[in-house]
């Protein structure tokens, strides 16, 4: 994005000539504003997102309960699609053991979400198996 925007200012086409006076500016300043945009104000942006996204203080719309819905349980619980109903109990058990909330509760409030968020996909993928 950058090398684009050097180059940009560097060769002499320009999308409104900059010898129209102040409008030939426009694109050039248009420019600078997307470049201050990327470098700066985005990686902020998807700084906020993200912890929200971790700590679990994000709102939860009906798009991110569809998306979690159609996730493959398969893939959930780690097993071939197909597979018995002896290997889908043995995987399912093995991963609530590993993170159940009870298990990660000296662990910081943030690891502690994110098992009881992994607990929740666990118990919804072995209830779609088990029907």
């Amino acid at each position: 994005m950058i090398i684009l925007a050097v180059l940009y200012f560097l060769l002499p086409y320009d999308l409104i000539p900059d010898g129209l006076g102040r409008i030939g500016r426009i694109d050039d300043i248009a420019l600078i504003l997307i470049i201050i945009f990327w470098l700066f104000i985005k990686p902020l942006i998807d700084e906020v997102i993200n912890k929200n996204r971790f700590t679990g203080s994000g709102k939860r719309t009906c798009h991110d309960s569809e998306a979690t819905r159609e996730t493959d349980p398969y893939k959930i619980l780690g097993v071939r699609p197909g597979a018995s109903q002896e290997e889908i109990k043995k995987a399912y058990y093995e991963l609530v053991k590993q993170y159940h909330p009870d298990r990660v509760n000296s662990l910081g409030p943030e690891l502690q979400a994110l098992a009881r968020e992994k607990t929740t996909q666990l118990n919804r993928a072995y209830e779609q198996l088990q029907k």
